[in-house]
């Protein structure tokens, strides 16, 4: 979507840095310059199995009101994965 609330105070209190990035507005050959600048840096390491996402928890869809209420605790430390 084009608009989403987000509660900075609530971030900010777990010191948490993001970094974001649009594509919206980059041409196709400056994606690709990307795509390739990132999968020359980082790749072999996600080959490998040196960098992973911590995950907290796995919720199946029945169960993702119990994930958005774990989400909205703010007591998770990692990914929480809803599975299809």
């Amino acid at each position: 979507g084009t608009h989403g609330d987000f509660n900075f105070d609530l971030h900010a209190a777990r010191r948490i840095n993001y970094i974001g990035v649009t594509f919206r507005t980059r041409s196709l050959q400056e994606i690709r310059d990307i795509f390739s600048a990132v999968r020359a840096d980082i790749w072999p390491a996600v080959e490998a199995g040196q960098l992973k996402l911590p995950i907290d928890k796995v919720y199946t869809f029945d169960n993702i009101g119990t994930a958005f209420d774990h989400m909205e605790a703010n007591k998770h430390l990692g990914k929480i994965v809803v599975t299809l």
